[in-house]
């Protein structure tokens, strides 16, 4: 749920920074909802699930809330990373 919500504010942010730049807006949403997922899906697959299913083996579900949440703050870091050094240095439409 928290990871749709963060990948809708990340599609809006970055369509409106290309918005201001005048620079394609969709494919930069669609680049920075791609940003996001794809970083948060091989972090999942790689080491969010196995991480996780050791904590449930362990019976630390506190901890197994964060670990699932890892993710998510793993792919809003890359997508930041894109917006704050990529998104800058796109040439401006003419």
């Amino acid at each position: 749920m928290i990871g749709g919500i963060v990948a809708i504010v990340i599609a809006y942010g970055f369509y409106r920074a290309a918005e201001t730049r005048g620079l394609p807006n969709f494919q930069w949403a669609v680049a920075g909802t791609l940003a996001y997922y794809l970083p948060n899906f091989i972090w999942s697959l790689a080491v969010a699930k196995p991480w996780v299913n050791s904590l449930h083996a362990a019976n630390n579900a506190g901890m197994a809330g964060i670990a699932n949440l890892s993710s998510v703050l793993i792919g809003l870091a890359v997508a930041l990373v894109v917006y704050k050094f990529l998104l800058p240095r796109a040439p401006l439409a003419q």
